[in-house]
């Protein structure tokens, strides 16, 4: 373990509680799995001087400028290991991932959103050798807790490790404080009904309420808050992504969140075209000044600093009551080692890196947005005072207060998010299916998925 450095308090304590406090459920280190196998040879913590060249596959967007900083600081310790960062975007990426560690053109990290079936299959080396070697099992364990995978081959926040992240992402809502300002807006709302007259202000005001991008996803996230914080509803949203049995989607709660988020469709609150606006046009809008409002995750405080410093805020989704728990979806940013890496030790020292080095983690702060995992003392970084980026962080501390950080549904099984959660709520926007038969249908897949 380092020896701890004094840092910004409210990053280092956001750092730390989050290791602690990670997800609804905490889990200890796994024991035996069968899931997947072990490395197929003695791990070293070594990286030796032969030319190595280390792989990744990672998500288009913010992913490809964060990892290739991080690539060049490990190359600057390492002089003899060159990183290559390629990409996919995240739909393909997620339907491909299995064919693409079959392969014969295997990368030595890959991003993996979701473990799904790559464990069971055998697509993923086991790092708990590498977690014994580096004492990762020294580390507040909850942090691990969404890639540990039981035995049968399902997540369950237990069981073997076989991913591991430089740091967490957190949702909320950015807001533009002009627009905001302009429609009366002194404080974030306290509640789900308060933000409500505030998307109805914006629009008597001729503003677009809210900027969110359907085409890829991005709907999901308030319709998971809606749920969880209006209806109630957030251990059962989080037995479900942890294959609880018996866990359901088809509830109460996801035909209220389904038929509020598709009455803010039908006021004009979302814009006319949401299912044609993907992950990058959608910041792009919302920085030009269309949108008051734009729920969405930290790995985009970043961005929103460098083109408008101090023109965003951000604030957690509101309960449905005032004085109520918030809730936030969250995961790390989660690496496999695929079984096919030959450079599966060089991988694991990158892992390793990239969660305890000083550098490393301003980066993954600084490009990622995104609070860095790691060891309780590992050093923190800073984040100028008004930021968008201070912003989360402080938002990440509060939902810790009660417990609120819960996974994504998109993550519950590989194919759930493109195949059943982006498709059906685009139905529902359009007003092809309703919130009834949304809920069942999600859950049908849901349960297909988990060969049920």
């Amino acid at each position: 373990m380092r020896s701890p450095t004094q840092y910004r308090g409210t990053l280092r304590a956001a750092a730390v509680a989050a290791a602690a406090a990670l997800l609804l459920a905490a889990c200890a280190p796994g024991g035996n799995s069968e899931a997947g196998p072990a490395p197929s040879k003695p791990v070293s913590t070594g990286i030796g001087s032969e030319p190595v060249t280390l792989k990744l596959l990672v998500t288009s967007g913010v992913d490809v400028p964060f990892y290739t900083a991080l690539g060049k600081l490990f190359h600057a310790k390492y002089s003899n290991v060159t990183v290559e960062v390629e990409n996919q975007d995240y739909a393909t990426l997620t339907t491909t991932i299995a064919r693409t560690l079959a392969g014969n053109n295997v990368p030595d990290l890959v991003r993996v959103p979701q473990l799904g079936n790559l464990t069971k299959d055998h697509l993923l080396i086991s790092l708990d050798p590498y977690a014994e070697a580096y004492g990762w099992n020294e580390w507040p364990q909850s942090q691990f807790a969404s890639t540990r995978v039981a035995a049968d081959g399902r997540q369950r926040g237990t069981g073997s490790l076989y991913a591991a992240g430089a740091g967490f992402g957190l949702t909320g809502v950015y807001y533009n404080k002009a627009l905001a300002q302009r429609i009366g807006m002194t404080r974030p709302p306290a509640t789900v009904a308060e933000f409500e007259q505030l998307l109805a202000k914006a629009k008597d005001a001729g503003l677009q309420p809210i900027m969110i991008n359907g085409k890829d996803g991005g709907s999901v996230y308030p319709l998971q808050n809606l749920a969880m914080s209006s209806a109630g509803d957030a251990q059962a949203v989080q037995d479900w992504n942890y294959s609880k049995p018996g866990a359901s989607i088809d509830t109460a709660a996801t035909v209220k969140a389904a038929t509020t988020l598709q009455r803010w469709g039908q006021a004009g609150y979302l814009p006319a075209d949401v299912n044609d606006i993907d992950q990058t046009r959608a910041p792009a809008e919302f920085i030009k000044g269309n949108g008051v409002f734009f729920p969405s995750g930290n790995w985009q405080a970043p961005g929103l600093d460098k083109a408008g410093s101090g023109q965003f805020g951000f604030f957690l989704f509101p309960p449905g009551v005032a004085g109520g728990p918030s809730y936030a979806m969250t995961a790390a940013a989660n690496l496999g080692i695929p079984a096919k890496s030959p450079n599966a030790d060089v991988a694991a020292a990158f892992l390793d890196f990239v969660q305890t080095d000083q550098q490393a983690r301003q980066e993954t702060v600084a490009l990622g947005g995104l609070v860095p995992a790691g060891p309780s003392d590992a050093p923190a970084p800073t984040a100028p005072e008004g930021s968008a980026v201070a912003a989360t962080v402080s938002a990440f501390q509060e939902v810790l207060k009660n417990n609120g950080l819960v996974g994504f549904m998109a993550d519950a099984t590989a194919s759930i998010h493109v195949n059943s959660l982006i498709p059906q709520t685009q139905l529902l926007l359009a007003g092809k299916t309703t919130p009834e038969a949304f809920a069942a249908k999600v859950q049908s897949d849901y349960e297909r998925d988990l060969g049920q």
